[in-house]
Formats: structure tokens, sequence, C-alpha cells
């Protein structure tokens, strides 16, 4: 009996958890439709919210842990056999979630399990996401944020939601699931890039070990019209008031004191949104609604975007391009999300108009980039002490082609973010 009203209280929980989602995607999209179904989009045709779930809040990276310990990073994330492991998930059966908070040893000693299969997210991400995804009722009695699903593969039954962050850790028992099977699709996985965890700054992240050597990738650039934002966040054009300021020309809505600013130098719309019915959610996972409801109503393809990082507890969220795995950064906005709210819950985004579009053929080595130990000694012999940064990261960096303004090169490089932002490293050592 005990059992069996556990049971109805989860289904129950997971039930209102789900509900909320839809709820506040729907009631989201009405604020920025808010002044009449003539002068806005009809939303019955916007994209399901849990199709901008799978493609814009999935992993990011994927690593492999072997029996001995070793742990390998997975280079082609589309690979076929990636889907198999996703769908025999999507099949099993998680139960039993216990959540507590733990040691950042502990944390180290979940994420280096041998035999086994990571998830890894470039930040935290609530756990309602993950049942979308993988059709899974996973149900918590507090919201469970998380940025790294272990999923056991030596017969224990065991799956883990880390979160690094606040060190916490949410165990499942994995039932229905055949790990001889699922362990043997993740030994094909194509795997050529060794990882481990370090401990820094008392949080436990992901480390290179050794050179990390990435490909130079290449691509046309694609150029979205800034009247596509205009008319999806506020309206037809001809029912809103165009003013220029400088180079930018000013989109309002007078009626809901919303308006997008057309930055022509910097190639971004920028929304601003000042509704005085506007309130701050309360929870993470309603702030992360807000900016997965706004990303709905455009219906643009964001195949190659990804959920990136979040601040101030979903106050601040940026969405960049990934490219095999890894982010894309720049010292332009190209290819970037922003998204603020303030305190009374007015919303600021900033939509780059530049995205990549076909790949391109060039002709370019393959770049060695050093280990982790050997870039934080780079900047330790430079004067850079560890509290002079917040992070420090290998990524690809948005270089325009010199030989063609409508094609980009993608290099590898590592990234540094200060109090200034991010930037390469290489640029960070140079001005100082």
């Amino acid at each position: 009996m005990r059992n069996k009203q556990k049971f109805l209280q989860s289904a129950l929980l997971n039930g209102l958890l789900v509900l909320s989602l839809v709820i506040s995607v729907v009631l989201t999209g009405f604020i920025f439709s808010s002044f009449g179904k003539n002068e806005a989009p009809d939303q019955s045709t916007a994209q399901q919210p849990e199709k901008q779930l799978l493609e814009i809040f999935r992993p990011t990276q994927y690593i492999v842990n072997q029996p001995d310990g070793s742990q390998q990073l997975v280079m082609n994330a589309t690979d076929a056999k990636l889907k198999k492991i996703r769908y025999a998930l999507t099949n099993a059966q998680l139960t039993d979630a216990q959540t507590k908070t733990v040691n950042a040893v502990k944390i180290k000693k979940i994420l280096t399990t041998k035999q086994a299969q990571i998830f890894h997210y470039p930040d935290v991400v609530p756990i309602s996401y993950f049942n979308i995804r993988y059709s899974q009722r996973v149900s918590t009695r507090k919201n469970v944020n998380f940025d790294y699903f272990v999923l056991a593969l030596d017969h224990s039954n065991n799956g883990y939601f880390v979160n690094t962050k606040t060190n916490q850790i949410t165990t499942v028992k994995v039932n229905k699931l055949n790990h001889h099977d699922i362990w043997q699709q993740a030994q094909q996985l194509p795997k050529n890039m060794n990882i481990n965890f370090q401990n820094y700054h008392n949080r436990v992240r992901l480390n290179y070990p050794q050179k990390i050597k990435l490909p130079v990738y290449s691509y046309l650039v694609n150029h979205r019209d800034p009247k596509t934002y205009v008319s999806a966040l506020l309206g037809t054009i001809n029912q809103l008031n165009v003013t220029q300021d400088g180079d930018k020309t000013v989109y309002t809505n007078k009626l809901n004191n919303q308006k997008i600013v057309y930055d022509p130098n910097w190639e971004t719309v920028t929304f601003e949104d000042h509704n005085t019915k506007n309130k701050l959610p309360e929870f993470y996972l309603d702030r992360l609604n807000i900016g997965l409801s706004q990303i709905n109503l455009l219906q643009s393809d964001f195949t190659d975007t990804r959920f990136y990082e979040s601040q101030q507890n979903g106050q601040k969220i940026t969405f960049r391009t990934y490219v095999e795995g890894f982010p894309v950064y720049f010292q332009s906005e190209s290819g970037v999300i922003h998204m603020t709210m303030d305190k009374h819950g007015n919303l600021t985004s900033t939509y780059s108009l530049n995205e990549i579009g076909v790949p391109v053929p060039n002709n370019q080595p393959d770049v060695i980039l050093p280990s982790t130990r050997d870039i934080v000694k780079q900047l330790s012999d430079a004067g850079v002490q560890e509290k002079d940064y917040n992070f420090i990261a290998p990524g690809y960096e948005w270089l325009l082609d010199k030989d063609s303004q409508a094609a980009v090169n993608m290099e590898p490089t590592w990234m540094i973010e200060t109090t200034n932002g991010w930037q390469s490293v290489s640029s960070f050592l140079k001005t100082r």
C-alpha cells in the first residue's frame, strides 16, 4: 500500500511539473502577442515546445568511461549508434529518485564511474527537460537541475543526475535496459580524445590532460532578415512606429511597451519588453521557459544552436552555436543569443543575425591545442592569477575568411572568461 501511494504521489508531481511547463510556454506566448491576433503571428502554427527542448537543450558532449577507469570524449555526436543509446534510454524505466548534497570528492567519484555513458550539458538544466527529451517520468520532491547524467552500464542499475554547481546528486534506478547491448553500442562510438575530471575552485570540471587535436571548419554565413524578428515578436511593420537612432532602426509597439532595435554595425536585433504586466518568475525552470518561448515564436531553424550558460539563477541566459560538441566564441556577436531579465521581469534579448550555413571545404591543417595544465601554466607564467578569470575552455573561434566575406572559419582555440566577457587566451595575453 505504501509503494502504491508513493507511486501515485510521484505520478501526480510529475504531471504537475509537465503541466507547469506547458502553461508557462503558453502564457509567455501570450505576453509576446498581447495586442491582438491580427497584429501578431498565429501561435497555432508555432513549433511545439517539446521539439525546441529536444534541439536547444540537448546534451552537447558524450563521454564513455571504460572499465579500466579511462575516459574518452565522443567526437561525432551525430553518429547513428548514439541514437540507439538514446532510444534505449527512452525505453528504459527510471524510478526511485533520491537527492542529496555531497562534497566535490563524491561528485568526482560519480563522474568517474567505471563502465558508464555520460551525457554532458554545458550548464545545469531542469530534470523536466530530460524527461521530455527521453520520455521519462523522473519526479523529485524539489526542483532538480543537473549538468551531467551518468548512466552506469555495469549492471548496478544506477543512474546519476549530477549538479556540479551545487554538488547535488539525484540517484535513480534504471530498469528495462539491456546493459550489455548499450555498452557494446557505447564501445563503437568514435572516441579519440582522452579527458578526466579535476577539482577547480571547489567545483569538479572537465579536464583535458593531453594536447587537443581539432580540425578547422569553414562555412558559408547565413544572414537573417531583421524584419523576421520584428514580425514574429512585435507584429506587422505597418502597425508599428519606426524611427532611426543614428544607424540603428527602432521598431516600437507603444501599446505594450515593447520594441526591437536593429543594429547593422553589429548585425544584431535587440528585443526589449517593458510591459507593466511583467513579473520575474520565481523558479529557474520558469525563467528558462520564457527564453524558450520567445525562441519558439521565431519559428526559425536553430539546428546548430545550444543552450550554453545561465547566470543569476536564470536571469541571464546565453545560447551559442556549437561545432563538434564545442561552443563557438567570437570577438563580435555572431552566432549568439543573450537574454536578460531584470528584477521586475522585463526582458532584453539580443539575437545575432549571422549563423553558420552550408559547410565548405578548406585545406587548413588540424590545430593542436595545449592541455588544461599547460594553458593554466601559460597564464600563470604571464602573471595571470586564478582570481583574474572565471573560466577557461577549449572551443571554436568565429573568424571571417580573409578570401571571402561570405564565409567564416571556425578555428580551435582556448578561450578565457573574465569580467569583460569571453576572448581567446592569445588575445587576452596580448592586451595585458
